[in-house]
């Protein structure tokens, strides 16, 4: 369900694992239902045991699938080709403001999207991660169910990226793509623990907490090779020392945190990447700040070389427009910032989600 755009595609993907589909049509040749088999899977009769969709699981039954399909109609293509991956992470990346501030509807929509981002993950997955993600989404299952109605509206971006990942060729895919999302979706899983926490869903909190341990697991696969390989190109001892400068005055909380992390020097080959392609260190570091605070990250480090890859790898600003961001992103050193409207951010998150 999570990789389908279509109901045809449902059923064909469901045919190419293997199960056996037999559609319910009426009098006027109208699918109204489906069932489903397992191949050798018996009664005494030796008939296959079909099942409806909606036997197996409510939100599986033909017309939920079908008003789920609608929340995934293709977007407006863009003037720019769009990475699906950093499309993806900033998607996900706003999942902790719903679960903070949308209403319960849309909270319980973003926890079913990111379910179903974690269903598809492991197909993008190296082997030695893949493990830890398929668990991960086999216990954040549990997570995405409650008696809450899903608002689906908000999720179309997220599901839609992840399905274009999917049909990107595995081998064109780059670790820091998956690295930089699974950065996002562990601080998504641990606001969704404190979201059901809050909502006294004993089951789903503790299905959230076993999650991240599985998350975590697969992002050091993932994430190590790649932020090596990042820090055997760090620029030499004078950027460096720029670069300190800009984070000392942009966020002078965390900075010696960051400065005396392993990761410093992948996040300074970031920097130097995009400064090599046009853009202002100092304002992509205002940039990436008012994206989030980097109070719930376990390693400030590396959630800011994630974010500063995805931005300094946007197309670059004008002369004009990068004045403009700069001026927008004036601000008290410290102080986070709505990235497009300069004003204060106002989430922060809860203290007992600081997983990372």
């Amino acid at each position: 369900m999570a990789a389908a755009s279509t109901e045809t595609e449902f059923f064909a993907l469901l045919e190419a694992t293997g199960v056996n589909v037999r559609p319910k049509t009426g009098p006027s040749g109208d699918t109204l239902g489906y069932s489903v088999a397992l191949p050798g899977d018996l009664n005494k009769h030796g008939e296959p045991v079909w099942f409806s969709g909606s036997t197996l699981a409510g939100d599986l039954s033909l017309p939920k699938i079908r008003h789920r399909l609608t929340t995934t109609s293709p977007e407006p293509v863009p003037a720019r080709p769009v990475d699906p991956w950093h499309q993806a992470t900033a998607a996900t990346e706003r999942i902790p403001d719903h679960l903070t501030h949308s209403s319960d509807h849309t909270a319980q929509g973003q926890l079913v999207a990111l379910g179903e981002a974690l269903d598809l993950l492991p197909l993008t997955a190296p082997a030695e991660a893949k493990r830890e993600l398929e668990r991960a989404a086999a216990l954040f299952e549990r997570a995405t169910r409650s008696r809450i109605t899903a608002d689906l509206d908000s999720t179309r971006v997220l599901r839609r990226s992840i399905q274009t990942i999917l049909l990107t060729p595995a081998t064109t895919r780059e670790g820091s793509g998956l690295a930089m999302l699974l950065d996002a979706v562990l601080i998504a899983v641990a606001f969704a623990r404190h979201w059901h926490h809050t909502h006294q869903h004993a089951q789903q909190e503790a299905a959230a907490e076993q999650t991240l341990t599985h998350l975590q697991a697969a992002y050091a696969h993932v994430a190590a090779p790649v932020l090596d390989g990042l820090a055997r190109c760090t620029p030499g001892a004078q950027t460096k020392q720029r670069y300190a400068r800009h984070l000392q005055q942009a966020i002078p909380e965390h900075a010696d945190r960051i400065l005396k992390d392993p990761a410093w020097d992948a996040l300074a080959t970031v920097l130097a990447g995009a400064e090599t392609a046009g853009h202002n260190p100092a304002t992509l570091l205002d940039q990436a700040l008012g994206q989030r605070p980097l109070d719930d990250a376990r390693n400030p480090a590396r959630t800011l070389t994630w974010r500063i890859h995805r931005l300094g790898q946007r197309h670059t600003p004008s002369p004009r427009a990068q004045a403009a961001m700069a001026r927008s992103t004036t601000r008290r050193p410290g102080t986070p910032v709505h990235p497009a409207t300069g004003a204060p951010a106002a989430v922060q998150p809860p203290s007992h989600a600081r997983r990372r």
